[in-house]
């Protein structure tokens, strides 16, 4: 059954009028930016002597300064077995309950504080919450929290270019001897809200209110795929991470591109595989970001994977390109059938596996989950006391 879990469902929701809105209509055919600086901290990401990579996607970690618990518990115990080489957690990493700068910033290390304790690589993309405690005056926008995680030692985001959207990254997976790239990890900002006014004199009451991947963004993607071509003579295959899913997330689960018709579902499962469960919307962005369409006709991406919708954790192929969900990570915010029992059951991470003598190099994704774990499941928040202490070598800002 399908649940509706949000408050902003429409551009002329409360929340969307309050937020900082995304840029407007007229932006969105802005002229490419500039790439990137791929220089990130760090050694390269490569494979092991056993030509393995696994990487681990948490999702919506979305929680203040006093983050649950449990929320980190989980990361904590999901590192420790899976051996991740690269984690990312994608997107809504915070919420918007700070009241300060200095809480912003502890909300961030209490999360990825477990990666860089285990001197696991790890990067961020950004969701709609990341920069909701600007409404609180704490002026930490996504800019900010980039420089903030560039700190640290294990971190892999990229700097800030030109492009829409904050830390847009591509980060090659080396083989395990030689430079040669087997792999690509891309990471991009799918934005936070539409614009909550008309757009072209029209409204947009009743369409979904969350912002989109731009045609600049697209671009860069296009344009960095093509010269890894050149680079290394072939393809390189890779994964793509963003928060908020797409449109054909939702045409792979109806099996329709203009229904939502669960009696279509059945014919959709056989023909494109699809495994895991929808317990709410698929929450797409205003328009079509066209992302897809630009990964199909590469050829290079082998599924594509955002968070966003707590409680969705299916995924299945699409043509020929994976599309599906991280299921939320964090025990500080909505779950399945909240203040109940069930509200932290599929509180959970995505793990992937990759083998450099494999075909497709990829071999396969599977769900981990906090209750597999024995993380307590009581419905009740358990914040901790006090926030996680930030590195020596991390700066807090004031």
């Amino acid at each position: 059954m399908t649940l509706s879990r949000r408050r902003l469902l429409t551009t002329g929701g409360a929340l969307a009028a309050t937020t900082t809105l995304g840029a407007s209509l007229g932006t969105a055919a802005a002229q490419p930016g500039r790439a990137p600086q791929q220089k990130n901290s760090g050694a390269p990401l490569s494979f092991g002597r056993d030509g393995k990579f696994r990487i681990v996607q948490f999702n919506d970690t979305q929680d203040g300064h006093l983050t649950d618990r449990r929320t980190i518990e989980f990361i904590g115990r999901t590192l420790d077995e899976e051996q991740p080489d690269f984690a990312l957690i994608n997107g809504d990493v915070i919420n918007g309950s700070p009241q300060t700068a200095q809480q912003v910033y502890q909300a961030i290390n209490n999360v990825v504080l477990p990666m860089e304790s285990r001197s696991i690589p790890w990067a961020l993309t950004f969701g709609n919450h990341d920069e909701d405690s600007l409404d609180n005056g704490t002026g930490v926008t996504e800019e900010k929290l980039v420089e903030f995680i560039r700190q640290y030692r294990f971190n892999r985001n990229a700097a800030d270019g030109e492009l829409t959207g904050s830390a847009n990254t591509h980060l090659p997976v080396r083989a395990s001897t030689g430079d040669d790239a087997r792999f690509a990890i891309w990471l991009l900002d799918s934005g936070r809200y539409a614009p909550a006014a008309e757009l072209a004199g029209q409204s947009t009451d009743g369409n979904m209110g969350y912002d989109w991947i731009r045609p600049d963004q697209v671009r860069w993607y296009l344009d960095t795929s093509v010269e890894q071509e050149r680079r290394h003579g072939r393809k390189v295959p890779g994964l793509m991470f963003f928060h908020i899913p797409t449109f054909e997330h939702h045409h792979m689960w109806f099996g329709r591109q203009f229904a939502s018709d669960e009696a279509t579902h059945a014919e959709a499962v056989a023909r494109h595989g699809i495994v895991g469960e929808k317990n709410e919307g698929i929450y797409t962005g205003l328009f079509n970001s066209g992302i897809y369409a630009a990964a199909f006709e590469r050829g290079d991406v082998l599924g594509m994977y955002c968070g966003h919708d707590h409680i969705n954790t299916f995924m299945g192929n699409y043509y020929g390109i994976e599309l599906g969900y991280g299921p939320g990570t964090g025990f500080g915010t909505y779950g399945l059938n909240d203040g109940t029992w069930d509200q932290h059951t599929l509180r959970g991470a995505r793990v992937f596996d990759l083998d450099e003598g494999a075909e497709q190099i990829y071999t396969g994704t599977r769900l981990v989950f906090a209750r597999d774990y024995g993380v307590d499941m009581n419905p009740a928040a358990q914040p901790i006391d006090a926030p996680e202490p930030v590195p020596a070598y991390v700066t807090l800002p004031a």
